[in-house]
């Protein structure tokens, strides 16, 4: 391959050279190839090819790695079978071929789950240290003042300069609770809901970073984490850091929201990412609601059970905006989607 790091979903240059360095021909050489975790392009699984003595063939295809993570790839091992049929010998491979997964950044045009006052369609609501206009207060002015602040109705009526108060408005907080907690179930299934969870976190932080907001992503692994985006270079650390992400959280990602909610913040926008609905979570998305702060739900997961169900409508009640996200599901599509509902 061209590259031992690759990101997921990507179709990448992969080649590899079959030699017979015996004394007689083999009619049927079978290759088989690692599947599941990743796609060889037009192969079915299975290359057949019929080799002389001292004869090789290359082979150039490409290689598409579908999930997040470090595995191996490409052959897996060789079947041989001589030219009268009498034997077939099958060669496991000694040295296979691993390779680092990055997980997708999905680039969003925009982020449909947002709430109006920070969606990108309302920009004026939030920008790094914009100064805001208080029409209604005003002060003496002082030599140096820019003399666009200089309030002159004001000034007329009380024979004096006077210049406008501004102050300057926060920044949008955007607060990502990623939950790391163990998923049980097939292992397949496991591994697609851990990767749209990150890939959902991923995806939100790098809208974010692209319209100059700053966003925090919180969750616990080997310790509780909170990691500040506010540019390109914090979301490139974070992403790199991604690949080496394990499920085995501590502490629920209901007392993540809790500890974070102890700051009595107002006005905030909270995503949470899990695979699983509590009652705690539901607990503290009513403390988060009643802040007077947004919570957006993505539940990733293919639990319909009516317990579920119960919940999410329990949730949808309180002012909560879940989204239903199961295995088929494209994370772009659900997070862009400006009417999606649970």
């Amino acid at each position: 391959m061209d590259n031992y790091i690759v990101v997921k979903g990507d179709w990448n240059n992969y080649s590899f050279v079959i030699a017979n360095e015996d004394y007689i021909a083999f009619r049927n050489v079978k290759v088989n190839f690692l599947q599941g975790q990743s796609t060889i392009r037009q192969t079915g699984g299975i290359m057949e090819y019929a080799l002389l003595p001292g004869e090789k063939e290359r082979m150039e295809t490409e290689l598409r790695c579908n999930y997040r993570g470090e595995y191996f790839v490409g052959v897996d091992s060789i079947q041989v079978t001589d030219f009268l049929y009498l034997f077939t010998i099958t060669y496991p491979i000694g040295t296979k071929l691993k390779v680092l997964v990055l997980p997708r950044v999905l680039s969003l045009e925009q982020l449909g789950i947002a709430p109006p006052v920070i969606d990108s369609k309302n920009p004026v609501m939030y920008s790094n240290a914009i100064e805001e206009e208080l029409d209604t207060e005003v002060r003496k002015y002082n030599p140096g003042d820019n003399k666009k602040r200089i309030h002159w109705k004001a000034s007329a009526k009380a024979n004096e300069l006077l210049s406008r108060k501004y102050y300057q408005k926060p920044k949008a907080e955007v607060v990502l609770f990623m939950d790391l907690s163990k998923i049980t179930g097939d292992e397949l299934g496991v591994i697609i809901a851990e990767d749209k969870i990150i890939e959902s976190v991923l995806a939100i932080a790098n809208y974010y970073v692209h319209k100059n907001t700053p966003s925090h992503i919180i969750y616990d692994m080997e310790g509780i984490n909170q990691i500040s985006i506010c540019n390109k270079n914090d979301f490139d650390v974070f992403y790199k850091a991604c690949v080496k992400i394990r499920f085995e959280a501590k502490t629920s990602v209901a007392e993540l929201i809790k500890r974070r909610l102890q700051r009595g913040d107002d006005g905030i926008f909270y995503v949470t990412a899990t695979a699983r609905l509590t009652k705690d979570l539901y607990y503290s998305t009513l403390e988060a609601l009643a802040q007077g702060s947004n919570m957006c739900i993505l539940f990733i997961s293919s639990d319909v059970s009516e317990d579920t169900k119960k919940l999410m409508e329990d949730m949808k009640k309180a002012g909560a905006d879940i989204h239903h996200i199961m295995p088929k599901d494209e994370i772009g599509d659900i997070l862009a989607k400006e009417d999606s509902v649970g």
